[in-house]
């Protein structure tokens, strides 16, 4: 279990309203904000995700972080949300046989290109 985890981001503010939307189906609030970050938790299990600028000189590099869906109409209110937030499509819902038999994702990259994935085995 991940207690946080931290996307580093060329732009905060777009950056902010794409996860606060697409993470919303995955049970994800906006807990807290400060000058260049914004932290989404989990109201399940309070685990969060950080979204902030890199420290000066630091060029952020893109991540894949795949978050667990409670089935599969959360994942396709995910991309859906995603898309309509200024993602972009990287895998539409559906089953990835090639990962697992159960496996069921949908993927989406955020507006710096960040491989953001919402998957549920089924």
């Amino acid at each position: 279990m991940i207690n946080h985890l931290t996307i580093s981001t060329s732009n905060v503010e777009a950056e902010k309203a794409f996860y606060e939307k697409a993470l919303a189906p995955l049970g994800y609030v906006k807990a807290a904000e400060f000058p260049g970050a914004v932290m989404f938790v989990d109201g399940k299990d309070g685990d969060s995700v950080w979204v902030s600028a890199p420290k000066p000189g630091v060029i952020p590099a893109p991540v894949h972080v795949a978050f667990t869906a409670a089935d599969v109409d959360a994942i396709k209110s995910f991309y859906e949300a995603g898309l309509a937030n200024g993602g972009t499509d990287n895998g539409a819902p559906g089953p990835r046989p090639d990962y697992g038999p159960d496996y069921y994702a949908a993927f989406v990259h955020d507006p710096d290109g960040n491989n953001i994935e919402a998957v549920v085995n089924k």
